[in-house]
């Protein structure tokens, strides 16, 4: 006796949608690499949107074709905004409009008294470093400019977590002041 052979219409770009979806997926989540990923996804959202317009045609399975149409979608989706991001970085008009709105929000933040103190310790760091740069290469001015910069990130962070503990006392203040 002879099996019927069934057809699975579509669940072969399907898994194939699914396989290079989920590669897509991975190499999305690299920071820099996912813009990579574009290519393999728009080719894994093809395959997988024929596989399921075959399987919806034929009435079949979609399961798996659904799925590779979502992740080959998610990953695409990811790899385009990496994209975006790494175009607006690299255009160094937005980089200065960052700094430039960097620059008022510090200053919209910062009392005029903490700004003097701000702008005073800058200097402080400029003449510093200034006389310390004197007789040094390239290199050992790159390794004393990035050892400071370790320093004022761990102070500045330092700095943040005190701010943070300090507006989660004043939240849990007002919770209580609205709870009575």
């Amino acid at each position: 006796m002879e099996q019927p052979k069934t057809s699975n219409p579509g669940q072969g770009l399907g898994i194939a949608g699914l396989v290079i979806g989920i590669i897509t997926l991975l190499i999305s989540f690299i920071p820099c690499l996912g813009v990579y990923a574009l290519v393999p996804g728009i080719i894994a959202i093809v395959l997988s949107a024929i596989g399921y317009s075959q399987a919806t045609k034929a009435q079949a399975a979609k399961g798996l074709v659904l799925a590779a149409l979502i992740i080959s979608i998610v990953g695409t989706l990811i790899a385009g905004w990496q994209f975006y991001a790494l175009k607006t970085i690299s255009n160094p008009e937005n980089i200065e409009k960052f700094s430039k709105k960097f620059k008022e929000a510090i200053e919209e933040e910062l009392s005029d008294e903490e700004m003097a103190e701000f702008e005073k310790a800058m200097e402080s760091l400029e003449e510093e470093m200034g006389e310390e740069f004197e007789g040094l290469t390239e290199e050992e001015k790159r390794e004393k400019i990035r050892k400071k910069a370790k320093e004022a990130m761990k102070e500045f962070s330092k700095d943040m977590e005190e701010a943070t503990e300090d507006l989660e006392k004043e939240l849990e203040k007002l919770e209580g002041d609205t709870t009575k």
